[in-house]
C-alpha cells in the first residue's frame, strides 16, 4: 500500500504539492489527472524517491520512505519522454533495476525474457533502443518500470 501524508514540495514560493494526502490500496489503478503545471509528475517523482518532498512522508507498506534511496524503493516510474539509456541494449534498460537491486544474472534474463513477452516485444533483448519505434521504446520503458517490482 501506498499512503503519502501531507506531502510538499516547493520550487521557491511556488508549492507544485501542498499537503497532498493519498492513499492507495494493493492493486489498486489510480490515475493521476490535471493541467501542465499541477504536480502530476512531481507527485510521481516524490514517490518514486527521485525528489524529496520538502514536507510530509511517503509509506510503503506502512514504512517511511525518508532516506530509503531510489533503487531500493522497489517502485517504477515511466517518465513520458521514456529516458530509455541509449548505451544500453533493450535488454539492459529493462534489467536496470534489477540489477540495482542485486538480483542474480540468471533471474534478471529470467525476468527480462517474461517482461519482454508481456510488452509484446519477444525476443528483443539484443536491440539497440536506437532502432526502436516510438510506440516501441514506450513499451520497453514499461517493462522497465515494473521489473523491479515489490515483494508482496
Amino acid at each position: 500500500m501506498l499512503r503519502l501524508d501531507g506531502a510538499t514540495v516547493r520550487f521557491g514560493k511556488r508549492a507544485a504539492l501542498d499537503a497532498v494526502d493519498l492513499e492507495v490500496a494493493d492493486h489498486e489503478i489510480v490515475c493521476v489527472l490535471g493541467p501542465s503545471g499541477s504536480g502530476k509528475s512531481t507527485l510521481l517523482r516524490v514517490v518514486a524517491g527521485l525528489q524529496p518532498a520538502d514536507a510530509g512522508r511517503v509509506l510503503l507498506d506502512g514504512r517511511d520512505q525518508r532516506g530509503v534511496p531510489v533503487h531500493r524503493r522497489g517502485v517504477g516510474l515511466m517518465f513520458q519522454d521514456h529516458q530509455l539509456f541509449p548505451q544500453r541494449d533493450v535488454g539492459g534498460n529493462v534489467a536496470f533495476g534489477l540489477r540495482m537491486r542485486g538480483e542474480g544474472k540468471a533471474e534478471r534474463a529470467r525476468r527480462v525474457g517474461e517482461l519482454l513477452e508481456m510488452v509484446g516485444l519477444p525476443g528483443a533483448g539484443r536491440r539497440a533502443v536506437s532502432t526502436l519505434s516510438g510506440g516501441e521504446q514506450q513499451r520497453v520503458a514499461l517493462a522497465r518500470a515494473l521489473a523491479p517490482r515489490r515483494s508482496c
